[in-house]
């Protein structure tokens, strides 16, 4: 079973590697809009390189995300 992550304001921390060395971005949703899923980057390069651990720790993120803004 995915592992359950608070995505309210400031969100969910999932870590990870960019061209700028380790780092993390977040997920959130805003109560102004539920439906939205707010993904904070590192990076404006697009160049985030994920292991197959931190790739499962953001699919389980944004699981949560998902099922938080479907309760809303």
């Amino acid at each position: 079973m995915a592992r359950r992550y608070d995505v309210t304001n400031p969100g969910a921390r999932a870590r990870c590697r960019h061209e700028g060395g380790e780092g993390s971005l977040w997920v959130w949703i805003s109560p102004h809009t539920p439906n939205v899923i707010q993904i904070d980057t590192p990076t404006v390069y697009n160049r985030t390189r994920w292991t197959v651990e931190q790739a499962r720790e953001l699919w389980s993120v944004l699981d949560s995300a998902i099922r938080a803004s479907e309760l809303s």
